[in-house]
Formats: structure tokens, C-alpha cells, sequence
């Protein structure tokens, strides 16, 4: 077995070869630096797990928000086919309107002719009666 400045003469002769002896076994870096490498990588570990969780945080929000896009664009396409079914409803009625007042129109000349027709039977009438009591009255 070596003595103990047989071991520390070792150390430093490692040491000065870039090579540092712990109780975790050989290593490049000082242990300083090695303690700050071993956070540095924990932090890395970390971060890249935040950014991984910011990532799919991000991916649930677009697919959110591609849904609602989505139920957005059927409402938007939903309330133009009402717009367009109000304005044809009206241009509707407009037409409807329009027939019913060329009936309306229709009827009233007809009632027209009718009643003149009507004035004219009665004056026939008058006139036939007329001359049947003209007649009547002659042969008595």
C-alpha cells in the first residue's frame, strides 16, 4: 500500500496533468467547474422540459382555437344564408304583393263590367216592361 504522500504526490502529479481525482472518481474539470457543469445541465434539463410543456401548451391553444375557428366559420356562413333567405323572403312577399294587386285589379274590372252589364240588363228590362205595357195598353 502507498503512504499518504505517495497518494497526495499522485494527486498532484493528475492534477497537473488536467486530471482531478474526487471521491467520485477521475475527472477533466476542477471540481468547481464540474459542480457548475452538473447544474448547468440540471438547468438545461429543466428548461428543455419548460419549453417542451410551453410547446404543448401552445399546441392545445391552436387547436383550440382551430375549433372554434371552425364553429365560427359555420355561424359566419350560417347567419349569410339567413341574410340571404330575409332578402329573398322580401323580394318574395314584393312579388306576392305585386300578384295580389294585379288580382285585385283583375276583380275590380271585372265588377266593373258587371255592373255595367248589370245597368244595361236593367234598362232592357225597363225598356221591355215599357213596351209591354205599351202593347198591352194598344190592344185594349
Amino acid at each position: 500500500s502507498a503512504s499518504p504522500t505517495a497518494a497526495d504526490s499522485m494527486a498532484s502529479q493528475l492534477e497537473k496533468a488536467g486530471i482531478h481525482a474526487t471521491r467520485d472518481g477521475l475527472h477533466l474539470l476542477p471540481p468547481d467547474q464540474m459542480q457548475q457543469s452538473q447544474q448547468l445541465q440540471e438547468e438545461c434539463k429543466e428548461f428543455l422540459g419548460k419549453t417542451k410543456q410551453f410547446g404543448e401548451i401552445v399546441a392545445d391553444f391552436i387547436s383550440v382555437m382551430e375549433s372554434r375557428s371552425k364553429v365560427i366559420e359555420a355561424e359566419k356562413l350560417k347567419a349569410i344564408g339567413l341574410g340571404n333567405r330575409v332578402d329573398s323572403e322580401a323580394e318574395v312577399r314584393k312579388r306576392k304583393q305585386l300578384e295580389l294587386q294585379a288580382m285585385i285589379n283583375e276583380k275590380k274590372a271585372e265588377l266593373e263590367r258587371m255592373n255595367a252589364q248589370h245597368d244595361s240588363l236593367i234598362r232592357v228590362e225597363a225598356e221591355q216592361k215599357a213596351l209591354i205595357e205599351k202593347l198591352t195598353n194598344n190592344e185594349a
